[in-house]
């Protein structure tokens, strides 16, 4: 099926910056968004993959490990983010820069979240399988059924 537009409202922000602290990936948009994850995402520039999240640190014959975070940033620039689709299916997020850029982060687990969305401190996971918690603020009683789903 393909990806559907969401219902997330990252449009006209532009990306600011990306980090890498211990498993968890930040890409930091302006007007208080951000998006992080612990699996696999991908930059793809000009219709191919141009880095994922799996190439940080690698060596592939380069004098230093190849580091993710300014290949990202370079290849955005200053464009502001044009649509943002989330697949209904599988929960995949793809956040568009232009038609020949976008950053797309993957959900590869049917029992782990995979990225959290934070727009102005509203927060939206991708749970397990690609079910998608938060379209609306989440109660507590909902994150622990999200953590109790994660778990068993």
């Amino acid at each position: 099926m393909e990806p559907q537009p969401s219902e997330l409202p990252i449009i006209d922000v532009n990306l600011k910056s990306v980090e890498k602290r211990d498993y968890t990936w930040f890409f930091h948009f302006t007007d208080n968004v951000s998006v992080l994850t612990e699996q696999l995402w991908r930059l793809r520039h000009h219709g191919r993959i141009e880095v994922t999240s799996s190439d940080h640190g690698e060596r592939f014959g380069l004098p230093a490990p190849l580091d993710a975070r300014p290949e990202v940033v370079s290849a955005v620039g200053d464009l502001p983010v044009t649509e943002t689709r989330i697949d209904a299916i599988t929960g995949d997020l793809f956040i568009a820069f232009s038609e020949e850029v976008q950053l797309e982060f993957l959900q590869t687990s049917a029992a782990y979240e995979s990225w959290r969305a934070n727009i102005a401190g509203q927060e939206f996971i991708c749970g397990g399988g690609g079910e998608i918690l938060g379209l609306e603020p989440l109660t507590p009683e909902e994150v622990d059924q999200a953590k109790d789903r994660r778990i068993h």
